[in-house]
């Protein structure tokens, strides 16, 4: 059985994207439903009881790995609104730094052009004495 396309036929709404641990997670969660359907099958019941059973346990499974996606899912977006909240309170922290030093530097620049002035005028006057 190809489980790279049995889960994304049975589960449509999980994105399913192949990686180096998908083998090892998906031999798990065959093993596990493996194992349950065995433990189902061998048990002294009815076969149609059996068959419900098999069916619910299945449709149990699939709405916990389902449930689980979507707690991630919350996780990560959650998270990511709090990496751009910080970025965004980073950025204005820059800006307002970047506007103080500015007008510092613009400030400095004022008052030693004026101070250079002074001293030019200063001593333009008293060379023409």
């Amino acid at each position: 059985m190809n489980y790279k396309k049995f889960i994304p036929s049975r589960m449509p709404n999980l994105p399913y994207k192949p990686s180096d641990n998908a083998g090892s997670i998906v031999a798990l969660l065959t093993g596990l439903a493996v194992g349950a359907v065995l433990g189902v099958l061998f048990a002294p019941e009815s076969g149609k009881r059996t068959r419900r059973r098999i069916s619910d346990k299945a449709v149990d499974t699939v709405d916990s790995i389902n449930d689980g996606y979507q707690s991630i899912k919350r996780q990560v977006f959650t998270r990511k609104d709090d990496l751009v909240n910080l970025k965004d309170r980073m950025v204005d922290k820059v800006k307002n730094k970047v506007a103080v030093v500015s007008q510092d530097f613009q400030d400095f620049k004022d008052s030693e052009l004026e101070r250079t002035k002074s001293k030019v005028e200063h001593d333009g006057s008293n060379n023409s004495i």
